[in-house]
């Protein structure tokens, strides 16, 4: 039981008015018209997000974050807005009384729609680092979440924003981890442990390939690039059954899982290399989304495919210049060992149609083009049809997490040719995210496939709402959401 001195709670007010949320307003009547006094006196506006913590308010509430709602008149232009907005308000809220102190937050049930309040808070409590603690320190706290309306935390929603958010957590935990303490290995040893409940439960079987499967499989994309380090690769599969018939064709997520990337031979400058580290974050969001969707128990079945490898320079290693055959025969130039994620994709996307799959969508960390292209605040995404593409769109914008379509065109193939073999992994400089695409799609036949290339979203420099500055984890719950559109079909 915690003692008063742990208590925090988080309420609003509107943008140059005196119009307080439902828990702000009584408290204000009870203390007298203080909250909007302390308010004026200060200079917090409300504008969306602004945040001012009061003390003492009554024995019950030692710590008051109130958080700026924004103008009431300023209607949300969108679900993107309707829905982001709230999980700002909720983060800059509960980061503001984890900074003060508080350990047992509530939170004013009338911010806005449960599920999103769920996910602004549970996304905004996390936190990963390998500081050491000295020996008489004061143990950090848990960070308890609950609403002023008791009742609501007994709701779907509430639930189902929390598994989003433990979901897209895990991913954030697998992307910062150090690349010498997250390998192939212990990577499939970790989501093993992560998913042992869901396998017990019989909903969730694991599948873990070695080296010898590859090389039976014809995976000569994936190999090649695996080859050149020390440690083992492994293919992981994870097969959700959720539909009423276990039969029907599932859809199937595929996400690069290349857990450090030097470049191989082809290595990268010294520069920001150890964000590499997070170069498995198409394994890390698909096998979280996977996680999600099983959890909340979304009726559709469901396989997640990762390639895990390093890709490092040695003896051993893929030299530019060399010829590997991929799983459909197709041999492949490799012209540059630093454009290794598609491979090892394209071998697992050739895997995943012997799934026969309705929907195939692969995430990766794929190009730095994307980043250029698009920044941090989008991902790009490459659609083979209208349909997805609006699936995906509109998932992105539920789940605050936006997507930008980019361009699956015959003339970016033409960058891919090779003189040598019948294709080439690297097409140079221009338009490079979109050649990138064009490769994947030489081991796609199913209508419905799309590519995202969430290099650009992969990584924060700076603190928002509710995600501090490092891996995002993103696209977690779009994936979990997109997975949900494709069940009601």
């Amino acid at each position: 039981m915690s003692s008063v001195s742990d208590k925090g709670l988080v309420v609003g007010f509107y943008e140059n008015s005196e119009e307080l949320t439902k828990e702000a307003q009584e408290l204000n009547t009870k203390t007298n018209g203080h909250i909007l006094k302390s308010i004026q006196l200060s200079d917090t506006k409300g504008k969306l997000g602004d945040t001012l913590v009061l003390y003492d308010i009554t024995p019950e509430v030692p710590r008051l974050a109130v958080v700026g709602l924004g103008k009431k008149s300023d209607v949300p232009s969108g679900d993107y807005e309707k829905f982001e907005n709230v999980r700002r308000v909720i983060g800059s809220g509960v980061k503001s009384l984890k900074a003060k102190g508080a350990s047992e937050i509530t939170i004013d049930s009338t911010l806005g729609d449960v599920r999103s309040i769920s996910e602004g808070a549970h996304l905004s409590k996390f936190k990963f680092d390998f500081k050491t603690k000295k020996a008489d320190a004061t143990p950090e706290k848990n960070v308890n979440i609950a609403l002023s309306d008791a009742s609501l935390e007994a709701s779907p929603e509430w639930s189902t924003g929390k598994v989003y958010a433990d979901a897209q957590n895990f991913a954030r935990m697998l992307m910062e981890t150090p690349a010498n303490l997250m390998t192939p290995s212990i990577f499939v040893s970790t989501v093993q442990d992560k998913f042992k409940d869901l396998v017990a439960s019989g909903k969730v079987e694991i599948v873990v390939r070695d080296e010898a499967w590859v090389l039976e499989q014809k995976m000569g994309m994936f190999y090649g690039v695996a080859k050149g380090s020390d440690e083992p690769l492994k293919f992981l599969e994870i097969h959700y059954k959720g539909a009423a018939d276990a039969t029907k064709p599932p859809v199937v997520y595929v996400g690069k899982g290349v857990t450090f990337d030097s470049g191989g031979i082809s290595i990268k400058p010294s520069a920001g290399m150890g964000l590499m580290r997070g170069d498995m974050g198409g394994a890390a969001t698909t096998v979280s989304a996977i996680y999600g969707a099983a959890s909340v128990g979304l009726p559709l079945n469901m396989i997640v495919l990762t390639p895990l490898c390093e890709n490092m320079p040695s003896g051993k290693a893929t030299k530019p210049g060399d010829v590997v055959y991929a799983m459909n025969g197709k041999s492949v130039e490799v012209d540059n060992t630093d454009a290794e994620g598609r491979l090892i994709l394209g071998d697992a996307l050739v895997y995943a149609h012997t799934f026969n799959p309705t929907t195939i969508v692969d995430v990766a960390t794929l190009t730095g083009a994307i980043d250029v292209a698009l920044g941090q605040h989008f991902a790009g995404a490459f659609a083979a049809t209208d349909c997805l593409w609006k699936q995906i769109e509109q998932s992105g914008n539920t789940a605050g997490e936006r997507m930008w379509r980019m361009p699956l065109a015959q003339e970016y193939r033409k960058q891919m040719d090779s003189k040598y073999a019948d294709i080439v992994n690297a097409g140079g400089r221009s338009g490079g995210s979109c050649s990138a695409a064009m490769f994947l799609k030489e081991f796609v036949t199913v209508d419905r496939w799309a590519h995202l290339d969430i290099a650009g979203v992969m990584y924060s420099n700076e603190d928002g709402a509710y995600l501090k500055r490092g891996m995002t984890g993103k696209p977690v719950r779009t994936l979990i959401e997109l997975a949900r559109e494709i069940s009601k079909q």
